[in-house]
């Protein structure tokens, strides 16, 4: 229910009943009671006021309550809608069924217990329409997240033969819709491969005869250019019809053509595995799970001066740490790695060699996902370390130079003319804090000729040095000497753009222009000042050279390409992602990285660019990693421009997303198993809150008896009927959450040896005073030294079911007989009786839940899940439950298959 009171409207002509009702429902704190005294004002009323549900009389002036109703449903919809009338007829209750009413609630008797209904109803009325919407909801979302899924998506009504195929489905297979939807509907063979059509059918008779729990099947699908692509076909029934044979069959369409292929690749690259694996120049272990290397590739021996033999049976810490250790490192990889399940990488230093080496362990595992080995690769990063230091001693000096420097510097975007970043002399000279500046145009603070052209973006020069106006931000103009360059900042085509005040060398230029003569030593002064700005250009070329080493430490991919899609440049990082060094890529075509079914896609986007598309191109592409595995990346591509404003190529920065697209294959995965719990939760939820209705009648009718008569005669009896209905409410929860928790299970894998004889007796006792009443006799002929391995809380409840259906539908002084034999590894335990037999007709419903046979709706305790139960149990201890019976007055067979195996105890 809603954390907030609900607002109900309450429409009756007698006032005082408005009232009352008021009273009562708001003392509960769950209710806010509007009350009307007529149902045309209660009808204007609901189309300016949400409600959650109205409460009408029946007779009333000017309109009844069924007009009413009929108004509401028409005007405003589905709101709970509760008759609550002293008139009885069944006239009334029909006319009110047939137009939707919720419930039908008659006035009189005692008030508190009348009330305390009519607040009951409200709740289930209202939570079962919130039920209604949130399904309705739930279906629409779902319906857009599988349109918008890559996946296609399929809805087959069997029967009818009409079919819903989505727009990705088609998109897969290149048919139009309406065509394709016919093909599946009626003749969905024909583009089936005909070598995949024999399994397909066995597998989907499978799934239709309850052996598999769904349909799942790798078929090849003709394409409409007549080309054959392999497709992950799942499916599963939701909709059944009164005989229990299939209606709607939905799935989905997965293309697993790329990955057909890359198992073919796999199988022929396990073939080199051991090639690689002695080839390859990082030393490489082969590590048990406590550190004991298995085998060795000749570059462990290479650094080692070891052979193989030598080696192998140490445990991994006495080649790089001690020779003579007992224990691993603290932070070793392999620890790591056992842990989490997954590669670990560290960085040590191995003593013994007086080198730091990155190590990397990865998982092997078996069949069951248990690590039984591991791949211990190291790499030797002495260098890479040595070079970090000296890079970061390199970037903190240029960020010294950046923030002490007098000159004004600026880095502005080429293109859209922002300020990216300024020093502190810079921000000085314009009159605000960085922080104000950042993001705002060039152009604001800094004044030219021609203010909306950049000199070398818009000319093409590959420098710009010339005299400009700076604008501060109190409006003061000062002339300056700027000097602008090209260059790449965090992947952007940027300006270097330095400049210093030009005031006081105007002055001095035209003091000089007036007394030239007298003052020539001031040549000298001013050659000194060129000197200084020729060093500082030569500053600002080596900073653009240490800048450029920043993009050869990024963690992305970076590359350039020219027109016909050769590398013309790669950074290191490819060797981390792809597997290859720069210098092995250099000079290939892209489109040899790429595998065959996305080669189209990659000249299409990343060379055959039109060359006036000024864009960033972003795109998916997978790429071939060097061990043969595909690799995701994140391509982000614009055109490179020469110096004439010609194509010069492509640049491209590429991201591995490859972790990323498993983990929301994974989530798409969770999300769809959770919506499967959350409607069977739901079903059962619905149907627990339907059955209790029942049995809390009696008891809230019979409560003030029971209070009010405590010394009377009749009390005994009260009581007894009180507690036969608490008992019978009791044993119908239990049932039903036995059957919930049952549906949660896969299996029953835990089992005890167990004497059936003594499992059988067992049950007879639970039934015997039901046995006793009808005068039955029941032989258990089960050999007394009988032992089964199976769960014992759970088998004595199925055998408890059973033998209770065969003694409730026995004739009076009939009889029951229980045995059991083995045949083959099962044991087959049978439990006959001499009842009333059950119908062929429904022999197969006898076992859905919630089906009472016509027999079974005269027994008020039966309410169709004992056999249910008993059949799950049975199944999930991998066994089988059936039944035999001729039909009418011919007694009924239940053979029960259980796994034996002359299983003793032992």
């Amino acid at each position: 229910m809603s954390p907030h009171p609900l607002r109900v409207l309450y429409v009756d002509d007698e006032e005082y009943l408005l009232d009352l009702a008021k009273i009562f429902l708001e003392r509960t704190k769950e209710f806010i009671v509007d009350t009307c005294t007529s149902a045309v004002k209660a009808l204007d009323m609901l189309h300016h006021t949400p409600f959650d549900a109205i409460i009408s009389d029946y007779q009333m002036p000017e309109m009844d309550g069924i007009e009413f109703l009929i108004q509401v449903r028409a005007e405003i919809g589905d709101i709970p809608f509760i008759l609550f009338t002293g008139k009885g007829r069944e006239e009334v209750v029909i006319r009110a069924i047939d137009n939707g009413v919720d419930f039908y609630l008659q006035k009189g008797g005692d008030p508190k217990s009348q009330f305390s209904e009519l607040v009951h109803k409200i709740k289930k009325s209202v939570e079962r329409i919130q039920a209604v919407r949130a399904l309705a909801e739930n279906e629409e979302r779902m319906r857009l997240a599988l349109d918008g899924a890559k996946e296609g998506h399929w809805d087959v009504n069997i029967v009818t033969g009409k079919t819903y195929i989505s727009p990705r489905a088609c998109e897969m297979l290149g048919y139009p819709q309406d065509e394709l939807q016919e093909i599946l509907g009626f003749n969905r063979r024909s583009i089936i491969h005909p070598e995949d059509i024999s399994k397909t059918e066995q597998i989907m008779k499978d799934y239709f005869q309850g052996k598999t729990g769904f349909f799942q099947v790798e078929q090849r699908l003709r394409m409409k250019c007549g080309e054959w692509k392999w497709m992950l076909v799942r499916g599963k029934v939701i909709e059944y019809d009164e005989n229990h044979h299939p209606v709607r069959f939905v799935g989905t369409y997965t293309d697993i053509t790329e990955q057909k292929q890359v198992e073919a690749e796999l199988l022929l690259a396990k073939k080199d595995w051991e090639t690689i694996f002695r080839a390859v120049g990082n030393p490489t272990f082969i590590l048990d799970v406590d550190h004991t290397i298995i085998d060795a590739n000749e570059a462990v021996l290479q650094m080692t001066g070891k052979s193989l033999e030598e080696i192998k049976g140490l445990k991994c810490w006495n080649i790089f740490h001690d020779p003579n250790g007992t224990s691993h490192p603290f932070g070793c990889p392999l620890e790591k790695m056992r842990s989490s399940g997954i590669m670990e990488t560290v960085t040590i230093d191995a003593e013994i060699f007086n080198k730091t080496l990155m190590v990397s362990c990865t998982p092997v595992v078996d069949e069951s996902g248990k690590i039984i080995k591991a791949i211990h690769i190291a790499t030797d990063v002495t260098e890479n370390i040595h070079l970090e230091r000296y890079l970061q001693e390199n970037r903190d000096y240029l960020n010294q130079i950046f923030t002490s420097v007098r000159e004004g510097i600026v880095i502005v975007d080429a293109y859209t003319h922002e300020i990216l970043d300024i020093n502190p002399a810079a921000a000085q000279m314009i009159g605000a804090p960085k922080e104000e500046i950042i993001l705002q145009r060039y152009h604001n603070y800094f004044f030219s000729s021609d203010c909306e052209k950049c000199p070398i973006t818009d000319l093409m020069p590959e420098i710009d040095n010339s005299e400009q106006v700076l604008i501060t931000t109190e409006g003061r103009k000062i002339p300056i000497i700027k000097y602008a360059v090209p260059f790449s900042f965090h992947g952007r085509e940027c300006l270097l753009v330095t400049f210093i005040d030009n005031s006081e060398r105007e002055k001095i230029y035209f003091d000089l222009l007036g007394a030239y003569r007298q003052l020539s030593d001031a040549k000298e002064e001013l050659k000194s000042q060129y000197d200084d700005l020729v060093t500082l250009q030569n500053s600002l070329q080596a900073s653009e050279i240490k800048y450029r080493s920043i993009i050869e430490t990024t963690p992305n991919i970076i590359w350039d390409l020219s027109l016909d899609g050769i590398i013309s440049y790669i950074n290191p990082q490819c060797q981390d992602i792809l597997g290859y060094t720069a210098e092995e890529l250099i000079g290939l075509p892209i489109i040899s990285l790429i595998p065959p079914d996305n080669q189209d896609d990659a000249r299409h986007y990343l060379i055959n660019r039109p060359s006036h598309d000024p864009n960033i191109i972003t795109l998916d592409l997978p790429f071939i990693h060097k061990n043969g595995s595909v690799v995701i990346l994140n391509i982000r591509s614009s055109h490179i421009v020469d110096m004439y404003g010609g194509q010069g190529g492509y640049r491209c920065v590429a991201l591995d997303i490859t972790d990323l697209i498993h983990s929301k294959h994974e989530l798409e995965e969770k999300n769809r198993q959770v919506e499967q719990l959350i409607e069977q939760k739901t079903l059962f939820l619905y149907q627990l809150a339907h059955d209790l209705r029942t049995p809390l009648t009696p008891i809230i009718g019979m409560g003030p008896l029971l209070l009010d008569s405590v010394s009377d005669s009749d009390t005994r009896d009260y009581v007894r009927i009180f507690l036969d209905n608490i008992s019978y409410l009791w044993k119908m929860i239990e049932e039903i959450l036995v059957h919930v928790q049952l549906n949660s299970m896969y299996s029953l894998d835990t089992v005890e040896p167990c004497n059936l004889h003594t499992l059988i007796d067992d049950a007879i006792t639970s039934n015997q005073h039901l046995a006793q009443q009808n005068e039955l006799i029941i032989e258990n002929n089960v050999d007394s030294d009988l032992v089964i391995p199976v769960l014992k809380l759970y088998t004595d409840l199925a055998f408890r079911n059973i033998i209770n259906n065969a003694i409730k539908y026995n004739v009076p002084k009939g009889k029951v007989t229980i045995s059991a034999s083995a045949q083959g590894h099962d044991l087959i335990i049978s439990i006959s009786d001499t009842g009333v037999g059950i119908p062929k007709a429904i022999q197969d419903k006898i076992w859905d839940e919630l089906f009472t046979g016509d027999i079974s709706r005269k027994d008020p305790l039966s309410k169709g899940l004992g056999l249910p139960i008993a059949k799950k149990i049975i199944e999930l201890q991998n066994g089988s439950i059936g039944v035999i019976s001729d039909g009418h007055l011919t007694g009924s067979t239940f053979l029960i298959r259980l796994p034996y195996n002359g299983y003793n105890g032992e």
